[in-house]
């Protein structure tokens, strides 16, 4: 297939869940405000991120999985097994650059705040305070993790590799980082989904990734939101969440340091492996920037990060 119209295609995917996605939401908004009618105001007892990757993962998943699997793709054989050593090394890597990335986030924001008098609120954040622990749990450790990676390494690197694991990395990078639809996120979901990306191009082992994924937002996401309420007063209840929250300081610190140590140590000596489908004779990114269904991809994302 030609490299245009296969990226084209990519994009459609993702545009299509986008679609569909918002789609069943609107329904759903809709049912909600009619039975909110019906019962004189009162509100329907829902965790609003459970409901949301319903809508996605339920409705949505589907109709990129059945555009994508008529795109043609290739899988890597499976390689070497990762050692126990080699998995805690991706592991700092892949924590230590997601606080950096969070960090970058967090300041852009701030300065945005600064420059405009607004302070933006962290949406993600916002949810997670207001859910119910084991559903967070199960939302954001368990579902989250497994559908991201299928989408966005396993889905779309499969269909990128021929032309170039850098390009496929940086690929998947971005998508991933744009489909988050917000800057508090934007920047270290690049940067994990391009480790990522690079981790399940090498290995062909998906589990990898599905794994350090359910770590990093178990450790990243759900426990700081469970150690917070325990900090509000100081008493002999509250040490479980003072100590657990210098264990979590201790671990960023700690990953970052490791993280730059390792990406200076190792980072050169990474290896990349070519593409072998035909290169587009204008050049390979300017077939994907200017494909149509990449185009509404990236539109859709920017009406993401608008309404964010």
């Amino acid at each position: 297939m030609e490299a245009r119209k296969l990226f084209s295609r990519v994009g459609w995917a993702f545009v299509a869940f986008c679609l569909v996605n918002i789609a069943v939401q609107l329904l759903i908004g809709a049912g909600i405000g009619a039975w909110i009618m019906l019962m004189d105001g009162a509100m329907p007892d829902m965790d609003t991120l459970l409901l949301s990757q319903v809508c996605m993962y339920v409705f949505a998943f589907p109709v990129f999985w059945l555009m994508m699997r008529r795109i043609p793709s290739w899988h890597k054989p499976e390689g070497e097994k990762l050692s126990l050593g080699s998995f805690l090394m991706w592991a700092v890597v892949c924590f230590g650059f997601t606080y950096i990335g969070n960090f970058i986030g967090q300041f852009l924001m701030w300065v945005v705040g600064m420059a405009t008098g607004n302070p933006p609120a962290n949406p993600v954040m916002d949810m997670l305070g207001e859910m119910n622990p084991w559903v967070m749990i199960l939302t954001t450790v368990v579902i989250a993790p497994v559908m991201e990676e299928l989408m966005f390494r396993k889905f779309l690197i499969d269909r990128l590799v021929p032309y170039g694991q850098k390009a496929a990395v940086l690929i998947s990078g971005l998508a991933f980082g744009l489909f988050h639809g917000n800057f508090f996120q934007f920047f270290y979901a690049c940067m994990l989904g391009g480790i990522f990306a690079y981790l399940y191009s090498s290995t062909g082992r998906i589990r990898y990734n599905i794994l350090l994924h359910m770590i990093i937002n178990a450790v990243g996401g759900v426990v700081p939101i469970l150690l917070l309420p325990g900090l509000e007063d100081f008493t002999a209840a509250s040490l479980f969440s003072i100590f657990g929250s210098l264990v979590l300081v201790a671990i960023m610190v700690a990953t970052i340091i490791g993280a730059i140590v390792l990406a200076c140590v190792f980072g050169w000596r990474l290896p990349w492996f070519g593409g072998w489908a035909p290169r587009p004779e204008k050049g390979l990114w300017r077939a994907v920037l200017t494909a149509p269904g990449v185009i509404g991809f990236m539109a859709a994302c920017v009406v993401m990060f608008i309404l964010s």
